[in-house]
């Protein structure tokens, strides 16, 4: 498993957090998913070997918010 962390752009309430957090939650490879509202971020635990960090992007972005690996973290 692994942890990555990613800035999410377009989140504007507890809603949204937790539909991102919901959708990622359902995907096959995907651990564990943590997402704060407040610094605009999501803390994803995966299996690499199932899915892929541009995956999970796609899969928040189809959710209609922006997101991006965060550097550094």
């Amino acid at each position: 498993m692994e942890k990555t962390t990613f800035y999410i752009s377009g989140m504007r309430c507890g809603t949204c957090s937790t539909g991102i957090e919901l959708a990622l939650a359902k995907k096959n490879g995907i651990k564990s998913a943590k997402i704060s509202l407040h610094e605009k971020i999501a803390i994803v635990e995966y299996d690499p070997a199932t899915i892929t960090t541009s995956d999970i992007i796609k899969i928040v972005n189809g959710l209609g918010y922006i997101a991006t690996l965060s550097r550094g973290m």
